[in-house]
């Protein structure tokens, strides 16, 4: 998407008046402007913006169609990225590029959480089969980082991602797998300061082509 194309749309429903103000709007750095002039508009740009103002997706790439999604249609598209979740003990690909997008309606999404810190991964590996399988897509809300006990969390544990059903008590923290061949692995002690939380799952898919 080009930038003038698109900074073109984007003021005809923001009230940005200068690139400085779409920067402001996107939370961004005046370079990532400077940047997208030379190589495109980022996509999670145009995403922000359709969220944010209930402006359809298509017309802010393309300048067709209608310009507002409908009242009653109105949805919120999550940015699907390439970071891959791991359901067992394999290593992570991890970019955080967008790949594509999710459409959810808005007025149930609003009701989980914080659809701005929203994004869709894809599952790889067993341990939370038959909960979650190999190519499952999930739905994660990255602010919502404080355990809630025998929730699904996505977690960073040694340098990898995974998928895990967290119980924490008493200093403890342990992590459950669905699939009764993966033992449960407790943290306790600074082996906790090693666990990150990246966020809480929320939705999950499966296509059974």
């Amino acid at each position: 998407m080009k930038f003038d194309d698109f900074f073109k749309r984007a003021s005809q429903v923001t009230e940005i008046g200068s690139q400085k103000d779409l920067a402001n709007l996107l939370g961004i750095e005046p370079p990532a402007i400077t940047l997208a002039k030379t190589r495109g508009v980022p996509k999670n740009w145009a995403l922000t913006i359709s969220n944010m103002f209930g402006v359809s997706l298509e017309w802010l790439k393309t300048g067709t169609g209608p310009v507002y999604q409908s009242s009653k249609a109105r949805t919120i598209f999550i940015p699907k990225v390439s970071a891959r979740v791991c359901a067992g003990s394999g290593s992570l690909d991890v970019r955080d590029n967008i790949i594509g997008e999710m459409p959810f309606g808005r007025s149930w999404l609003s009701q989980l959480g914080r659809p701005e810190s929203m994004v869709v991964m894809d599952v790889v590996g067993d341990s939370m089969s038959p909960e979650l399988e190999p190519g499952d897509s999930i739905l994660l809300d990255q602010s919502q980082t404080e355990i809630q006990s025998n929730k699904l969390y996505v977690i960073g544990l040694a340098d990898v991602l995974q998928v895990k059903r967290v119980q924490a008590r008493s200093g403890l923290v342990t992590l459950y797998s669905a699939n009764q061949r993966y033992e449960p692995v407790t943290l306790q002690g600074d082996e906790i300061e090693t666990l990150r939380i990246i966020g809480r799952v929320l939705w999950s898919s499966r296509n059974y082509a």
